[in-house]
């Protein structure tokens, strides 16, 4: 291993991704948030012992850190990308614009604008996103049509479909 596995305490990790609680089990104070492929390879090698760096970040920080490192796997939906990426953005201390922050993530300009719109959908319109009963392209049509008051939310998808 060329170098050590970067960890988190468990606490600060689930403030900023709360949704990723039932993938960390509580018997363990930390998280691995980069190289975690090579945590995966000491466990089948049989390793009891390998390097981490073990750091003190903020959750806006760690929000960052985890987008940076998110081209290299996929347990992140649109809206936690899209609540990562605004917390980052808006972190103390972060000056870039959106579209620079967006382009050193690898992004372009227009999926940073279409994740951080997501946070403007209503909340159980969220929650059918999450979990797969919208689709990404039924939300963006949520956002661009008028509201209405009965304004609802598909009943089934299909994630094969799309």
């Amino acid at each position: 291993m060329e170098q050590p596995i970067t960890v988190v305490s468990r606490d600060d990790y689930l403030h900023r991704l709360p949704r990723q609680a039932n993938s960390v089990p509580r018997r363990f104070s930390y998280v691995a948030i980069s190289d975690y492929h090579w945590l995966e390879a000491a466990r089948a090698l049989g390793l009891s012992h390998v390097p981490v760096w073990v750091r003190c970040m903020p959750p806006d920080s760690i929000a960052a850190f985890v987008l940076r490192r998110h081209e290299y796997d996929d347990h992140l939906g649109p809206l936690d990308e899209a609540r990562l990426f605004s917390a980052a953005l808006n972190a103390p201390g972060q000056t870039e614009s959106q579209n620079a922050f967006a382009r050193r993530l690898g992004w372009s300009t227009t999926k940073a604008s279409h994740r951080l719109a997501l946070l403007r959908l209503l909340p159980d319109q969220q929650a059918a996103l999450a979990d797969n009963r919208l689709s990404l392209a039924e939300a963006r049509n949520l956002l661009t049509t008028p509201r209405s008051p009965q304004a609802s939310v598909p009943r089934t998808f299909d994630p094969a479909s799309e």
